[in-house]
């Protein structure tokens, strides 16, 4: 009867279900701006290949606007300067675009980007100098108004299998 019983409470000890705290996930809170999303289109191609490459921003309420983007790709990838840039309601944001070597882009606006902003920024006719397998990293970094530093937004990362 000993062992029933034990054996009992090691099984509810078990079968008891876990918080549901523990799978939701936490809300990100920043002064600044943070990388939300980065993608490939076409998905999943290691061969050399036009791609598009589309960065994800997300500008934080509590931040300043934003003045300025740097982006600075990854040793395998060239750039080209057919970048659009819009906002979470698909509008067009001018910028002047400079490359740079074709390794690193510089998005200026001609107007500052304001907080609360999600900005969408498609970098078209990437070009894969070599086969790719592995991870690709992207630095981006980001000039607020009012300062002439460029703060670390993140690094984008992409796997390619």
């Amino acid at each position: 009867m000993k062992k029933i019983l034990i054996s009992a409470a090691a099984i509810l000890t078990i079968a008891v279900p876990i918080g549901n705290a523990i799978a939701q996930p936490t809300k990100v809170t920043s002064n600044f701006a943070r990388i939300t999303n980065f993608s490939e289109f076409p998905k999943g191609i290691r061969h050399m290949s036009t791609l598009r490459h589309t960065l994800k921003i997300t500008i934080s309420e509590q931040s300043n606007g934003v003045s300025k983007i740097m982006i600075e790709a990854p040793d395998n990838i060239k750039l080209n300067d057919n970048i659009d840039v819009s906002n979470q309601s698909g509008e067009k944001i001018n910028a002047e675009i400079n490359i740079d070597d074709k390794k690193k882009a510089t998005l200026t606006f001609s107007e500052p980007v304001p907080p609360g902003t999600k900005l969408t920024i498609e970098m078209n006719k990437v070009r894969k100098l070599r086969a790719t397998r592995g991870e690709m990293l992207y630095k981006v970094f980001a000039n607020f108004v009012d300062s002439n530093q460029a703060v670390p937004v993140g690094i984008a990362r992409l796997r390619v299998n």
